[in-house]
């Protein structure tokens, strides 16, 4: 288990979903197609058996890390509107992880162009239009976001890496469009976590 040290890791940039991104791909589900609007730097991605994979993001040191970490995937630039229209299909699965805090952002490395809330409040309107299946991920306290997740009715999990801070495992919120199931491989799988605190 990795203690997470706050002034270490944040003077490190953002980690998004580095720590919880196996315990996410033990839900992912079979499809042909897998697709990341706000890929970043894919972090889930490397798992996903997915044919096909596409990784979006509007960062051009986002795209030039995917071309290099991904040199076989389908890369491309373009809104996360445009690019979950262009690719919604019965074969098709999102993963979709928009900007949680937009300090984090403030950056030469990322690109957000309105608030989370903003971002995350699209995104609801446009679920329900999808043919695809998706998961929706945030923050585990939805911070700024007035627990859009939590009120949605949606399936959701609270999903527990191996990072930890002062004690508890990074943790963060997902909603799906259907019930989550692990993936068969790892059903069977007992994960025991042990709990370290940091110094103070």
């Amino acid at each position: 288990m990795t203690t997470y040290h706050p002034k270490t890791e944040l003077s490190g940039g953002y980690s998004g979903l580095k720590h919880t991104a196996k315990q996410i791909a033990e839900y992912l589900p079979n499809s042909k197609i897998y697709v990341e609007p706000f890929a970043g730097l894919g972090r889930v991605g490397k798992y996903s058996k997915s044919k096909i994979k596409i990784f979006n993001d509007m960062s051009d040191y986002a795209i030039h890390e995917l071309r290099k970490i991904f040199p076989s995937s389908i890369i491309i630039q373009m809104d996360f509107e445009e690019c979950i229209r262009l690719h919604d299909s019965l074969d098709t699965f999102f993963l979709i992880d928009p900007p949680w805090r937009k300090p984090i952002y403030d950056n030469d490395k990322s690109f957000i162009d309105r608030t989370p809330k903003e971002y995350y409040e699209k995104i609801m309107d446009i679920l329900p239009t999808l043919k695809g299946d998706w998961f929706l991920c945030s923050s585990l306290a939805e911070r700024g976001l007035n627990k859009i997740l939590s009120k949605s009715g949606y399936p959701m999990i609270d999903i527990k890496g191996t990072w930890m801070i002062c004690g508890k495992p990074v943790t963060l919120k997902m909603i799906s469009n259907k019930p989550f199931i692990r993936s068969i491989e790892h059903q069977q799988i007992s994960i025991t976590v042990t709990m370290e605190s940091c110094g103070k």
